[in-house]
């Protein structure tokens, strides 16, 4: 039995299995950093401690050897149920099972689709959510990024430098996004945008081949090979409500703040699963507090016990 399992393998589970491994209990993290927002975010020039930026990829491979080197270890099994059996918890993956005296919960978010006909029958034949996974298919094309925050801001700017057109289709009326980006995005000469956009379709035999919008009453069709997908993100969640834990009218898991816990004694919950600041810094600090949070439990649990 593991002290602490971890779910999630993003900056707040890293550096709750950091705290955790270091604290001298058995820790195990469940989750690929692969799959991490993080390790698909591209460039991080916010993250403090590297002047030139960092690659979300070598920021979440640092984490996990820094964990590792304290004793922590990884599997990236994806946890399918978790049970609570009294005073611990069994994980449930398709493989495997595991048992834990106390859990983190650090699944992050999912991006948002968002929700019309061709999204889904077009994912991976030109639907992406993810430009620094598949930007590279587009060289040299036509491309549409269907989003209005920092997320589609981040898509366009990285775009630009692959395709040979990128046109932003903005359901708000503008762009809403750090100043920094926003300068940048005005210097592009292979750009355009339409705001207060309906998207009503996304069309393709085999592969996309056209963005259906409206703006006001007056249908419009933009044609394009690629469409980016940047809608913003939901929590995932799926695990947090089988166990029955308390939500938050937002619908992310609900904490105490102060030190990560949940409704659920023995639980803790950090990173973007418990909303706030959706930020890789902001998700190392809820991390540390989840880990230290979760090993006062544990010794608490030690001194209590006959």
């Amino acid at each position: 039995m593991y002290d602490v399992v971890i779910v999630g393998a993003g900056p707040a589970g890293l550096t709750a299995a950091m705290y955790c491994a270091r604290g001298g209990k058995k820790t195990l993290v469940l989750g690929s950093i692969y799959s991490s927002q993080t390790a698909m975010g591209g460039l991080y020039e916010n993250y403090p401690g590297f002047p030139e930026g960092i690659q979300g990829i070598e920021l979440s491979e640092r984490m996990l050897a820094q964990a590792q080197r304290f004793g922590a270890e990884n599997q990236t099994e994806q946890v399918e149920k978790i049970v609570h059996l009294g005073d611990f918890f069994r994980l449930k993956t398709e493989n495997w099972q595991y048992e834990a005296k106390t859990i983190i919960l650090a699944m992050g978010a999912s991006h948002r689709q968002i929700g019309v006909p061709g999204e889904m029958e077009l994912t991976n034949r030109g639907v992406s959510y993810c430009v620094h996974c598949d930007g590279a298919l587009f060289r040299n094309k036509t491309v549409a990024v269907i989003g209005y925050g920092n997320g589609a801001a981040r898509a366009v700017l990285y775009l630009a430098n692959i395709v040979s057109r990128v046109h932003l289709i903005s359901p708000k009326e503008k762009l809403v996004a750090e100043p920094v980006y926003l300068d940048r995005i005005r210097s592009l000469t292979n750009y355009a945008a339409t705001f207060g956009a309906e998207i009503t379709e996304i069309r393709g035999e085999q592969f996309v081949e056209s963005v259906e919008f409206k703006v006001g009453k007056t249908p419009r069709s933009l044609k394009v090979e690629g469409v980016f997908v940047e809608m913003g993100m939901k929590p995932n969640t799926e695990l947090a409500e089988s166990l029955g834990l308390d939500l938050t009218p937002g619908g992310f898991v609900k904490i105490n703040r102060l030190n990560q816990e949940t409704s659920m004694p023995g639980v803790f919950a950090a990173g973007d699963l418990t909303g706030g600041r959706m930020q890789a810094a902001t998700a190392v600090g809820a991390g540390a507090s989840a880990g230290i949070s979760a090993l006062q439990y544990l010794d608490r649990q030690l001194m209590n016990k006959p």
